[in-house]
């Protein structure tokens, strides 16, 4: 059987080629799901923030919510607003659990 081994060029090479294939079909498999929708805790857990920090923002208007009779969800894309580069803001730095 032949040798199978790469030496780092050309996993490199390789690694290029295909990781725009790979961010494509990635992308227009995520996009054909749901996209998530979090309680108030489960968001403040995901931010790594308490549970007061999320209530402030969507207070404040920095996170956009829906209201289902008295339940609250949020979406996940809309938790980057105060989670940027996946780091809670600076009002929710310090609160982490």
């Amino acid at each position: 059987m032949a040798d199978m081994r790469l030496d780092p060029d050309e996993i490199e090479q390789l690694a290029e080629t295909l990781a725009p294939r790979v961010a494509d079909l990635l992308e227009r498999r995520l996009s054909e799901r749901p996209e998530l929708a979090f309680s108030v805790p489960e968001a403040a857990a995901w931010c790594r923030v308490e549970t007061h920090t999320i209530r402030k923002a969507i207070t404040d208007g920095r996170l956009a919510c829906l209201k289902i009779g008295r339940s609250i969800r949020i979406r996940r894309s809309d938790l980057f607003a105060i989670r940027p580069n996946g780091q809670p803001d600076a009002a929710g730095e310090g609160e982490g659990r």
